[in-house]
């Protein structure tokens, strides 16, 4: 019989009460579990397999963990776990955060180990395989293949993040937006919290250049790869969002981008999109209808007549 020791949500441990495991829990009561990221100095991350048994089997999971016992702290229930779990010896184990849910409290570690890659141990009952991989092949892995939701914050995290910020009720953006043209049409776009329509892009990421960027978000929003013909404008605006009502201090960097060979086309002069959990609708708008449309940036609705062959600082106030 396992025997566990009871919080509350405020963490503190309920003196003179136990939980035992497989007995329902009271609501407004809670147990201890401890998860442990194992990172080697190398900069991957292991990966343990659920056994075909247990629930979940055959996914993987980037964490090693389970309950803490009567009596353990968490740090010692993260010790012992993770010699259990994996064959890892190491009492350094950074507390990197805490998570609540529903009738247990999940303190998550991380440890940074020097350990014999190929020495890992397979718990009998518990775990198949194991493997290593790059922090790169970890934020690509599907949310199919990995066992829990706060393992995807944590995989959240390690993605670089948008060069946005907000202080007070201001926000400041650097974003890149895709300029593509059809005989006489511009490809515009809304979803389903915008009213008014406005080209496909998004903000740039920390360390990613601005090339590389508008092609990440046309691939992701779009599903194509765009050819950048030339860059057109770095537009410096200022204005008053319509959704968030935030006082925004922008910088957005126009592309002209060639789809003509990327099977853009043929999706027709309008058409919809699914983006996580986004629904883009898409619309070919000619030059005349622009003009009268809720659409932003304003600037373009008179200067998409009139592209600038040379790169072309400008500022817009709206």
């Amino acid at each position: 019989m396992e025997v566990w020791d009871a919080y509350n949500k405020e963490f503190e441990k309920i003196e003179g009460m136990t939980l035992i495991r497989g007995e329902a829990i009271p609501d407004g009561f809670y147990h201890l579990v401890s998860d442990i990221i194992v990172k080697h100095i190398d900069g991957t991350y292991l990966l343990m397999q659920r056994d075909s048994r247990k629930h979940f089997g055959g996914m993987w999971e980037a964490t090693a963990g389970g309950s803490a016992l009567k009596g353990e702290t968490p740090l010692a229930c993260a010790v012992r776990e993770l010699r259990e779990e994996t064959g890892v010896e190491s009492e350094e184990l950074a507390e990197v955060g805490r998570v609540v849910s529903h009738d247990t409290i999940y303190v998550e570690f991380l440890c940074v180990t020097d350990c014999d890659k190929t020495s890992i141990a397979l718990q009998e009952g518990e775990t198949s395989a194991y493997k290593w991989v790059t922090k790169d092949e970890l934020i690509s892995m599907k949310k199919e293949e990995l066992v829990t939701e706060r393992m995807q914050k944590f995989i959240d995290e390690l993605k670089p993040s948008d060069v946005s910020y907000v202080i007070s009720n201001s926000k400041f953006n650097y974003r890149v937006c895709g300029v593509m043209i059809h005989d006489g049409k511009i490809l515009a776009m809304h979803d389903e919290r915008s009213p008014y329509y406005y080209l496909p892009g998004g903000r740039a990421k920390m360390g990613e250049t601005a090339e590389c960027a508008i092609v990440r978000e046309v691939e992701e929003e779009l599903g194509i790869t765009p050819h950048i013909i030339r860059p057109l404008w770095l537009n410096q605006g200022f204005f008053t969002e319509d959704v968030d009502k935030l006082n925004y201090h922008e910088l957005c960097i126009y592309f002209l981008l060639d789809v003509l060979d990327t099977g853009l086309l043929e999706k027709g002069e309008k058409f919809t999109l699914h983006e996580r959990q986004h629904t883009h609708e898409f619309e070919w708008l000619d030059y005349e209808r622009l003009k009268y449309e809720y659409f932003y940036p304003v600037f373009l609705k008179t200067e998409i007549a009139n592209l600038p062959e040379n790169f072309t600082l400008r500022t817009e106030f709206e």
